[in-house]
């Protein structure tokens, strides 16, 4: 169970916490009433004595008093209820004390232990709340990583039917081979969308499986690919490159002599990935959804990494650069 858990159990934060108090109490106390010859027993039984009503008053205090009045600004009522419970708790335990035999009781030491009190409860509510926010922030950025993942299936799969079925019209013997290659494509991201990360060979690999398939498809199309770096420990989220590659393969097919030049660089967990495609720069048949570089820059939101992404134009070139920093690696 982690920290955050046993905090958000009441059962758990209050013996984690008691235990704590009366610890540093005993730490203040021991010498000076060991020095009287006492055992343990009777030394834990008295600061017990003396410790379990501040509990129970000062409990009462919080949950009876500041959460249902101060927290809904009843301020009146508030302090009416202070100055008594103040004066009550007092008095009870300037006769307790003397009672259990614990001697007298003053004013600053009781003082000192309600605000202490109180100031904790405070604290307890602040960190409660932030925990609180923290696991709604935690399920919407697990939900709506979700739903981009879910996005990716869908436009690949649209590309590669349009693909297809210009392929069966044109070439139809080749079908069935480009239905396997897909199909071991398609495969790989239904797992890998199952993931938070995968390995960043396996991610490689697809990608040139990818442009694989696209050059079978069309023969005109110049691929350059340079990776270094690479190896089997560096981890990435799953389908990065997609969306970028699927750009640069789709409008450089409508030059007469298409060609994408892919540069991956991994270095010390940080990666550079630059890829080169030329295009129309005017008469141009296609147009962009969008869908896949606005998913790519809200999933590099939502898994908080840092990078840049960056994109440009010149001269019928379109360059697309993407920096990642600190890469988590896999748990050997």
């Amino acid at each position: 169970m982690t920290i955050a858990k046993i905090y958000q159990n009441f059962i758990l934060r209050n013996i984690f916490v008691n235990t704590l108090v009366y610890l540093v109490i005993l730490a203040c106390v021991y010498d000076e009433i060991k020095l009287d010859g006492h055992t343990w027993q009777y030394i834990l039984s008295q600061i017990a004595i003396g410790y379990f009503p501040c509990i129970i008053w000062i409990t009462c205090f919080n949950v009876f008093i500041i959460k249902p009045f101060l927290f809904r600004k009843k301020f009146q009522l508030f302090c009416l209820l202070l100055l008594i419970y103040w004066t009550g708790f007092y008095f009870f335990m300037d006769w307790f004390f003397p009672f259990v035999g614990l001697g007298n009781l003053k004013t600053l030491q009781i003082l000192s232990l309600i605000i202490n009190g109180t100031f904790f409860y405070f604290v307890h509510i602040v960190i409660t709340k932030k925990m609180t926010q923290a696991d709604k922030d935690i399920m919407n950025f697990k939900s709506e990583l979700s739903f981009l993942k879910q996005q990716l299936n869908p436009h690949f799969l649209l590309n590669a039917m349009n693909n297809l079925y210009g392929e069966a019209l044109a070439e139809p013997d080749k079908v069935p081979d480009r239905i396997l290659n897909l199909s071991d494509m398609l495969r790989y991201q239904i797992e890998a969308s199952k993931k938070d990360y995968v390995l960043m060979e396996e991610e490689i690999g697809f990608v040139q499986k990818y442009i694989e398939y696209y050059t079978f498809r069309n023969e005109r199309l110049s691929v350059t690919q340079n990776i270094e770096g690479v190896h089997d420990e560096i981890e990435i989220p799953p389908l990065f490159f997609l969306p970028l590659v699927e750009n640069a393969i789709k409008f450089s097919g409508e030059t007469s002599e298409p060609f994408i030049n892919l540069d991956l660089k991994v270095k010390c967990r940080n990666l550079t990935f630059t890829l080169k495609n030329n295009y129309l720069d005017s008469g141009s048949r296609l147009s962009s959804t969008g869908i896949g570089i606005e998913n790519l820059k809200r999933r590099l939101e939502v898994y908080g990494l840092k990078h840049d992404l960056s994109c440009k134009k010149d001269k019928n070139m379109f360059t697309v650069k993407l920096s990642i920093w600190h890469l988590p690696t896999a748990v050997l």
